[in-house]
């Protein structure tokens, strides 16, 4: 029973590292991504946002896209461990929640 519990840990140990080592690059990811962010193309995808709410200027409109996007990151955490699992698309979903949350913050005037 304790090799069983110390192989678990070591697997537990194995995984935090990995982790550790991969957020730098996907950080790294996401700061570039973010440059090159072009929004209407990003929340086209969304086919339960309409053309006017993305082009709508209004703090209300803005919220509306970011629960749309966290309803998306939602899916695809889900989706996590599966072949259908997209880490690009992740990441494209976390620039997308990033610029939407900065251009928000904006328009409240923070």
């Amino acid at each position: 029973m304790t090799t069983a519990i110390a192989a678990c840990n070591a697997r537990e140990r194995s995984f935090a590292r990995l982790g550790a080592a991969a957020r730098p690059a996907v950080e790294r990811a996401l700061q570039a991504n973010l440059g090159a962010y072009d929004r209407m193309t990003a929340l086209a995808r969304f086919h339960r946002l309409a053309p006017e709410t993305i082009r709508s200027e209004t703090p209300a409109a803005a919220r509306l896209v970011l629960r749309e996007i966290e309803r998306a990151l939602r899916a695809e955490r889900a989706r996590c461990g599966h072949w259908t699992y997209d880490l690009n698309r992740h990441i494209a979903l976390l620039v997308a929640h990033r610029a939407e949350s900065a251009r928000l913050a904006r328009m409240r005037g923070f």
